[in-house]
């Protein structure tokens, strides 16, 4: 009997339609999705964009150009593309050329967001420093504006052609075409992400909420998701989808942020989303491109979710380490995360363990790995200890937090 249901399992899996496969073509964690029409367009941390078609979800164009993670992708008109990535460059690519028709020079920060005009006319770009830049796609000409003190963490086009950005200064600004400041508001939070639905500005928040505002940036309906920080977003003029660090996705109306549906789509972070009018793409730490019914949550594609299954010894140090584990394993050789495995991390210098593309900037720092330095990573934060890496800025303030998390280290990482 079981040997029957085992083979009708298999013949199931066997079956399953093509357009309704999950993909899988990244090496490690994917970061950035759009979607259009019969195409995906996914950027991971193994350098790759991917242009896919979802009718045969197969692989239609694959990229690699940037220096690093690809941060941010996007859908153009006339079957072209863009990429961005850390190393603070912007691609334009036809739908299967093999190299840019343009590309912006290595910037001196990366990308964090891309945002498209309506009419596909301009691409802004959001960098870690604050920076916007505004790309004319018809004559290749570049706006910059300093439009926040800290990282953009959001951006998006208004109907009008007004672009609206969020940032790490806890800010939300409106600016005109040619980058002039029409309004800004603080924000009662760090924000995540941001989308536009209706005409309104949607922004998920470290605080686990999910707030709309109106194009002035006047509050509207706000929804708290969660206890845990909100890490991606889409949205289209009926759907709202948001997901959290630890793989919960909601599924919302964009009228008024009323959930219709919660489930697990990971076992680790949803770095990235994309909707369509039928289903939902998720993207996190374990490479696969996921499918869901927009009508039921159910899973549309055959990829099963896998849990990360971590070390602890109910210590305060493994309290702490629940954090790093949302980019980090203990086991040998796994870097499926966002950052490279930290086994066996004391007495090994920074940037040289094999399997895991380092950036340039922490190749060439000069840290060998012990209790100290681990614990001055925190103390000071990666920003002033390890400029120009792709590790988040986090701290931890309490000395004797970083002392616990060392021990930790020392225990479970060997």
């Amino acid at each position: 009997m079981r040997l029957a249901a085992l083979s009708l399992a298999t013949t199931l899996v066997a079956v399953l339609p093509l357009s309704a496969q999950d993909m899988v073509g990244h090496g490690g964690p994917v970061s950035a999705l759009d979607v259009e029409a019969d195409v995906l367009l996914s950027g991971g941390f193994d350098t790759r964009a991917i242009l896919w078609d979802l009718g045969g979800a197969t692989a239609r164009n694959i990229t690699r150009f940037h220096d690093g993670n690809v941060t941010a992708v996007a859908l153009l008109s006339e079957g072209q593309f863009v990429t961005a990535g850390q190393d603070g460059r912007l691609a334009l690519w036809d739908k299967d050329g093999r190299a840019p028709v343009f590309a912006s020079e290595v910037g001196v920060s990366a990308v964090a967001t891309l945002a498209v005009a309506p009419d596909g006319a301009f691409v802004a770009a959001g960098f870690w420093d604050g920076r916007v830049q505004v790309l004319d796609r018809a004559t290749l000409q570049i706006l910059v504006e300093q439009a926040h003190s800290d990282r953009v963490t959001g951006l998006g086009f208004l109907p009008s052609g007004d672009l609206v950005s969020v940032g790490g200064d806890l800010r939300l600004s409106r600016w005109s075409p040619k980058m002039k400041l029409q309004a800004r508001i603080d924000l009662p939070d760090l924000p995540n992400g941001l989308v536009i639905t209706k005409g309104r500005v949607a922004v998920i928040f470290a605080d686990g909420a999910l707030r709309l505002f109106s194009d002035m940036g006047a509050l509207l309906p706000e929804r708290f998701l969660t206890d845990r920080p909100l890490v991606a977003l889409a949205a289209t003029d009926t759907d709202v989808a948001a997901a959290a660090i630890d793989g919960t996705v909601w599924l919302l109306d964009a009228a008024d942020l009323t959930q219709r549906h919660m489930f697990s789509a990971a076992g680790g972070p949803v770095w990235a989303l994309a909707l369509d009018g039928e289903q939902l793409f998720t993207a996190g730490n374990d490479s696969v491109i996921r499918r869901w019914s927009l009508t039921d949550a159910a899973s549309l594609g055959g990829a099963e979710v896998q849990v990360a299954q971590d070390y602890t010894d109910d210590s305060r140090g493994a309290e702490i380490w629940q954090s790093c584990a949302v980019c980090h394993s203990l086991t040998p050789d796994d870097h499926m995360r966002a950052g490279p495995s930290l086994h066996g991390i004391f007495g090994t210098p920074i940037a040289t363990r094999a399997g895991y593309e380092y950036s340039p900037a922490l190749r060439e720092l000069d840290i060998v790995w012990t209790p100290r330095t681990v614990s001055e990573l925190f103390e000071f934060g990666p920003e002033a200890y390890t400029p120009g890496s792709r590790m988040p800025e986090q701290r931890i303030g309490d000395a004797s937090d970083r002392q616990a998390l060392v021990e930790f280290l020392d225990r479970a990482a060997q």
